[in-house]
């Protein structure tokens, strides 16, 4: 078995890297630092999963993992000119999707009381957008862990964290429209970078989903659904984003036969039919060796593509990368279903 790539650049040259690609003065030994550092952290997610295809086994959850995309990680470096690369919690990331709240909230009491040696960083609930939803309609909630293993061995991990995503699949179906907004129009609401009009679209439509499926609220309490929906049909006359959403849900791509561990490689400026491709891999660790590869290529031939490695860990049925990863193949469905069977309650 491959050995995982342990960090070999201190915290202070770590952070030293992402202050050049703040500056634009990014040079070839920072990449190499940057590099090293996202990969390293392949170790923790293999810890985590282990544990929680142990915990969801038999239970209808999907649980995926995901090393953050190399062009997120510098968009986070430039978006917060305060933040070090080191305080970086969600380059590790998993993702888990729950048929409702309860199942929700159960599992995750039950993983808080795991008997392992990671610390839990964010015990104070901070992260719970559930209870707190953020103003731009986002609901979920977040974990973030720092490994820490008990083994000589692990320890040059120690102290690498991860996040642990978990939402609902009405929460997760809102969360894939915005970043699918964001690729087909580069209204990037997720980050503040959207017009207006789709800001308001999404934080009516993530009220409106909260309401009806959730019996709860999200960022718009006092609105009632009436003129939730009222606003809903104005925003779409003038943006037309359930029609973007249906027409390319037409033609999403087929993604059945994925493998376990797959690259996903984005090029915007492709036709619809060949924007992704995909190259999947039986061993975690080549997938990530591979993974390497292409950021390298890209960044010395600045080419438009993005890449980012998924994992498929457990769920009902075959294809927990897909539903896990929604967003990546411009999959909406579910979203366009909920507002649609929301509507058809209310009238």
């Amino acid at each position: 078995m491959a050995r995982s790539t342990a960090p070999e650049y201190s915290k202070g040259r770590i952070n030293r890297a992402g202050r050049a690609v703040r500056k634009g003065e990014l040079g070839y030994e920072d990449n190499v630092v940057i590099e090293n550092f996202r990969a390293s952290h392949a170790h923790v997610l293999n810890a985590f999963q282990a544990s929680l295809r142990n915990r969801s086994r038999g239970k209808d959850i999907i649980v995926a993992q995901r090393l953050k995309r190399r062009a997120t990680i510098d968009d986070k470096l430039l978006r917060r000119p305060n933040f070090s690369l080191t305080e970086m919690q969600d380059i590790a990331g998993c993702r888990l999707i729950f048929k409702n709240l309860e199942d929700l909230n159960e599992f995750r009491r039950s993983f808080h009381s795991a008997r392992f040696s990671h610390h839990l960083i964010s015990a104070d609930n901070r992260y719970d957008y559930v209870v707190a939803p953020k103003a731009d309609g986002y609901r979920g909630i977040h974990d973030v862990y720092e490994y820490q293993s008990s083994r000589a061995t692990g320890a040059p991990w120690n102290r690498l964290r991860i996040e642990l995503q978990y939402r609902t699949i009405y929460q997760h179906a809102w969360s894939t429209a915005v970043e699918v907004a964001g690729l087909l129009t580069e209204n990037e609401h997720k980050f503040g970078r959207a017009s207006e009009h789709y800001s308001e679209f999404f934080r009516t439509t993530s009220e409106i989903i909260s309401r009806t499926f959730e019996d709860s609220r999200s960022c718009l309490p006092e609105t009632s659904l009436e003129d939730l929906f009222e606003s809903i049909d104005k925003l779409e006359s003038r943006i037309g984003v359930l029609n973007i959403f249906r027409q390319y849900n037409q033609v999403a791509q087929n993604v059945s036969s994925l493998g376990p561990n797959t690259i996903l490689i984005f090029n915007k400026r492709a036709p619809d039919e060949a924007k992704t491709r995909l190259l999947s891999f039986n061993s975690f660790a080549e997938a990530v060796r591979e993974l390497g590869k292409i950021e390298q290529a890209n960044l010395r031939e600045r080419e438009p593509h993005d890449a980012v490695l998924v994992r498929g860990v457990t769920g009902p049925g075959q294809g927990s990368i897909q539903s896990a990863f929604r967003n990546y193949f411009a999959d909406t469905r579910d979203f366009v279903a909920y507002l649609e069977n929301a509507r058809s309650g209310v009238e």
